[in-house]
């Protein structure tokens, strides 16, 4: 006999104090502006930066003490949830870290094998070359920083919050759903506004950032709602962030095409690939006797 397994029990989430909602939302927007349009705009973090390689940045140190003033503060003590509720669930850990570790794999496969195509060689990227040091800065400023802090923020909790507070439409289960996906993911790509004009991009650019920011946003749910691991989220997102290339490859894969490359895996894998393979299993199996007769 087969031993059981124990099927963990899902818990309803909680909902946070009323006031920690637009309170979260206020001091993310006003502390985005501070640290982008005065710390970071006056360079207070490239000293660390420099004395460290590229090791330690700005972006993590922020990101770790919003992780701290925001996330277990505001949300946790003051909001009165528990890591469960934004789905900081311990035992995801293992499944989310092989998850990232395979799309990394599969695309540094692809980069291996697109870079010998195009430079007719297979060759490390410059920049492991030059400073390995601050590409693994650059991923540890993700998946401890930025990604850690977005996903908790937006995916785990204003997105499941939102969801609980539109009661408005709960005869409407599927407009509450995308009510609460689509305003999270406005708020979270307006939330980046500051960070584009400290990088000094136009109006324009900022626009179309704007709405890249809402569908990749918009991705970060749906993987969410799919596997119900945060943890497995900020992989993805970290990656996407921070592709971390090993190989030289085509100009089209560098820079935003390595970030479209690790959506596109993570989308294929999550979505396309089960779907395809459930439709296989529920097609008709037709035999030579249920085939029509030739006229």
């Amino acid at each position: 006999m087969c031993p059981s397994r124990r099927v963990p029990v899902v818990e309803p989430i909680r909902a946070s104090h009323r006031i920690s909602l637009p309170a979260f939302i206020m001091a993310h927007f006003a502390l985005a502006a501070l640290i982008n349009l005065i710390f970071f705009a006056g360079n207070a973090f490239t000293p660390l930066a420099s004395a460290t390689g590229g090791l330690f940045t700005g972006s993590l140190i922020v990101n770790v003490l919003l992780v701290g003033a925001l996330i277990w503060l505001l949300i946790g003590r003051y909001g009165g949830l528990r890591p469960y509720d934004i789905g900081l669930i311990v035992r995801h850990v293992p499944a989310a870290f092989g998850y990232t570790l395979q799309i990394w794999m599969i695309a540094q496969s692809i980069h291996m094998g697109i870079g010998f195509l195009h430079h007719g060689e297979i060759a490390f990227h410059p920049l492991l070359i030059t400073n390995g040091t601050e590409a693994i800065g650059w991923l540890l400023a993700q998946i401890l920083g930025s990604a850690l802090f977005e996903e908790i923020a937006y995916r785990g909790f204003l997105f499941p919050q939102l969801y609980l507070r539109f009661t408005v439409f709960a005869e409407r289960p599927a407009l509450r759903l995308a009510a609460s996906v689509v305003i999270s993911q406005l708020l979270f790509a307006l939330s980046h506004i500051p960070n584009r004009i400290y990088l000094g991009m136009s109006t324009l650019e900022i626009g179309i950032d704007m709405l890249m920011l809402f569908g990749w946003g918009i991705l970060y749910t749906l993987i969410y709602l799919r596997t119900g691991n945060l943890f497995l989220v900020v992989g993805v997102h970290a990656l996407g962030n921070a592709p971390s290339t090993l190989f030289a490859t085509a100009p089209f894969l560098e820079r935003s095409g390595e970030s479209f490359l690790i959506y596109m895996i993570a989308f294929t894998t999550l979505f396309a690939l089960p779907l395809w393979r459930a439709s296989r299993r529920t097609l008709p199996r037709l035999s030579r006797d249920s085939l029509p007769e030739a006229a």
